[in-house]
């Protein structure tokens, strides 16, 4: 019987509120402010758990927790604000803090009930900002420089000190991107127990504008203010690049329980297809395909591509290889990285299994001592971050069609795949790279024999490019890399609910566990994310134009 008594005083809507609902299982309650935030509140608690808000029509998202963290599309970060302690002027954009609080996958991960935390409530951090400088050393003019390489001069000063920090704040990891790219880092303190320093480096400059922007971390990893310079460069540096593409596709492990049916097929028909696309755009001089495909998609292959594209030596085992037609990549390159294969998530890191997976034992018998020697012999995503920190492509981009094997690795959260990892989102945010992942299991990987492909290398080059369907926001003729990439987040999901409508009673499941759930209008589908550069490029990646094959 209901008392009709009060029960929470629920706090935090700042807008009159449009509507309200309880979840399925009542332990949820969603408010709705006509300013376009919604909020998520514990039924029992009243705790407020996360802040989502719609922007552009809902084109653009982002969920916020009360602690701070934080997931969404990247448009989203420069159009938010955080408020402190309901402070008007006490605000700050949110990518400051993305180095700790950005968690991909946060609005599953409380809507399953879990409560992630912080190591430190984020109004508490020190938000003092660094000074960051960037001009062109000696007196030279920025505009209509002719020479391919100039020196610049980044000037970087310890924030003052205020009333609550006696102290500086200190400036670490100061990184510098040419027209969204990086450049370089300098990883560690950059002041060097100095209240200031001025740093040179050498860069190499394209024709046309050179946009520089340079920006540290302080101490408790907030990040500084941009700083920005345009170097505008001569007709004469212009010139023609080079599309390297790397496709690595796996169907045999060395351990052969691990074999996969498609990865191949997967990796030669994107590379075939993209190299096709590119020819008429005129745009690159030519395109280098390297293929690492089963016994060549080895760790040490596939890292060694990555790091003579970066222009640094590989081993002398590496010497005589598939790489042997790999160069150091010029700005004016694109490098698009291509992997099909197992890939699994462990903790906060997510792994490529290369061909040698170091494990030879049975699949379903892994013990601790397997688990570790397949993650020491597998890619992490740290390891790419650092194999492409130094790559000087200004178009990258990494497609990782990856069969989850987390169910047979112990994963500790079986849905977990490519599209959760932080690591791969802090790459494309820091190299500007135009980042796809997808995860499917192992079981319903095995079941796209009609498609003869993956499904999402058949939407990207089965029905994105080869019919021309990548082009439809906006339909122009042209399918640029964001368009292409959000065409197959929205379309994989598409056509794994057509293949479970179309086998009903066979068991067909693209979530682990959900084999027994006898309705399969009632089992979940998961979707690819793209992750990308946070600014719209002023030339950006053309994939293809449908409209020159049309006759």
């Amino acid at each position: 019987m209901s008392t009709q008594r009060e029960l929470r005083t629920l706090t935090g809507h700042t807008a009159n509120i449009e509507s309200m609902d309880f979840s399925p299982d009542g332990k949820l309650l969603a408010s709705a402010g006509d300013d376009g935030s919604t909020f998520l509140w514990d039924a029992n608690t009243g705790a407020n758990l996360l802040t989502l808000i719609s922007l552009d029509d809902g084109g653009e998202w982002m969920v916020v927790t009360p602690e701070g963290l934080f997931d969404g599309t990247p448009q989203a970060w420069n159009q938010i604000l955080w408020r402190y302690n309901h402070d008007t002027f006490n605000v700050a954009p949110v990518e400051w803090f993305f180095n700790e609080y950005y968690y991909p996958g946060l609005l599953s991960e409380i809507f399953s009930g879990k409560r992630p935390k912080v190591a430190a409530d984020i109004s508490k951090k020190d938000r003092r900002q660094p000074i960051v400088k960037l001009s062109l050393s000696g007196n030279g003019s920025s505009d209509n420089i002719s020479s391919r390489t100039v020196k610049i001069k980044i000037d970087v000063a310890d924030a003052l000190p205020d009333n609550d920090h006696p102290q500086g704040t200190g400036a670490r990891d100061l990184r510098l991107f040419r027209n969204g790219s990086l450049v370089k880092v300098w990883h560690g303190d950059a002041l060097r127990g100095q209240p200031s320093v001025s740093l040179e480096h050498e860069i190499t400059l394209v024709a046309g504008p050179n946009r520089l922007t340079a920006y540290a971390f302080n101490n408790d990893n907030v990040k500084s203010k941009d700083a920005n310079l345009v170097l505008n460069g001569a007709e004469s540096l212009k010139r023609a690049g080079t599309a390297w593409v790397i496709a690595v596709g796996i169907n045999e492990y060395a351990n052969s329980q691990y074999n996969l049916k498609y990865a191949v097929a997967d990796a030669e028909s994107f590379a075939a297809e993209v190299s096709r696309e590119q020819a008429p755009l005129r745009r690159f001089a030519r395109v280098e395909v390297v293929p690492l495909l089963n016994n060549q998609a080895t760790k040490e292959n596939i890292l060694g591509a990555l790091r003579r594209l970066a222009g640094f030596a590989e081993p002398p085992s590496l010497k005589t290889s598939p790489l042997d037609k790999l160069s150091a990549a010029e700005p004016e390159d694109a490098v698009i990285i291509y992997f099909a294969g197992h890939g699994t998530a462990q903790g906060q890191r997510f792994y490529l299994l290369p061909h040698n997976l170091g494990y030879t034992g049975d699949r379903n018998a892994l013990d601790e001592t397997g688990l570790k020697s397949i993650l020491a012999h597998s890619i992490s995503d740290h390891e790419l971050e650092d194999a492409v920190e130094g790559l000087a492509a200004s178009s990258l981009l990494m497609v990782i069609d990856a069969c989850n094997s987390g169910q047979a690795l112990e994963a500790e959260e079986k849905r977990r795949g490519p599209m959760n990892s932080k690591g791969l989102a802090q790459l494309a945010y820091e190299k500007g790279m135009y980042i796809l992942t997808a995860a499917q299991s192992y079981q319903a990987a095995l079941e796209a024999a009609q498609f003869g492909h993956g499904l999402l290398t058949y939407a990207l080059v089965e029905e994105g490019l080869k019919t021309g369907a990548a082009d439809y926001e906006p339909k122009d003729g042209v399918v640029n890399a964001r368009e292409w990439l959000d065409f197959a987040t929205e379309r994989v999901p598409q056509m794994q609910e057509e293949k479970m409508r179309q086998s009903r009673g066979l068991g067909i499941a693209f979530v682990e566990g959900e084999q027994k759930v006898a309705d399969p209008e009632k089992r979940s589908v998961q979707r690819p994310r793209v992750f990308y550069r946070r600014e719209m490029e002023a030339n950006p990646l053309i994939v293809a134009k449908p409209a020159l094959s049309q006759p």
